[in-house]
């Protein structure tokens, strides 16, 4: 029998070659390799990145926020309407702000520099270096300004900064007040 591989004609052995061929073929597709990850707009941060922040780093910042505040809101009135769509619109990085009200209650009265806003989490650095990730559900922030009390709602606050001003007629009425 081993006899019949070497009576096959030329004409069998490329058909034989063409039908191993059709099986060699890989049919899967081959995906490319994920690029590493390039924190350039600073979505986490490594936790060495983390230990270099220092809190004199942010209190020029802090400066710079109270003059955009102060450009944003000429006057704060206490009927609160069109200053909370303005505060629920503002830009907070750089603010100080206090937790005065969380989920968590060991959060309760931490106060800090925001150092990165997300669609979900406040992060603070204290004056302590501690740098710090505030979830904003549940949570209720305090700021100063021009001698009032200025509550924020973290629920209210739950989109990207850069959303927050378009999707009014989507969203709810949210709760803000003025204090």
């Amino acid at each position: 029998m081993a006899s019949t591989s070497t009576d096959a004609g030329p004409a069998d052995k490329v058909a034989r070659l063409r039908v191993v061929n059709l099986e060699k073929q890989d049919s899967r597709v081959v995906k490319p390799k994920r690029q590493p990850r390039v924190n350039l707009a600073a979505k986490s941060l490594t936790k060495e990145e983390r230990a270099q922040l220092k809190y004199a780093q942010f209190e020029p910042m802090y400066q710079l926020w109270l003059q955009y505040a102060l450009q944003m809101m000429p006057e704060v009135s206490t009927k609160g309407k069109p200053e909370g769509d303005r505060l629920l619109r503002m830009e907070w990085l750089g603010a100080m702000l206090m937790v005065t009200e969380a989920d968590n209650p060991s959060m309760v009265g931490l106060v800090g520099i925001v150092v990165l806003e997300t669609k979900l989490t406040m992060q603070l650095i204290t004056k302590k270096d501690k740098y710090l990730i505030i979830p904003k559900a549940g949570s209720v922030f305090q700021t100063a300004f021009r001698g009032k009390v200025l509550t924020l709602f973290g629920d209210a606050m739950r989109l990207r900064p850069s959303q927050r001003g378009r999707k009014s007629r989507l969203r709810q009425k949210l709760p803000f007040s003025l204090r």
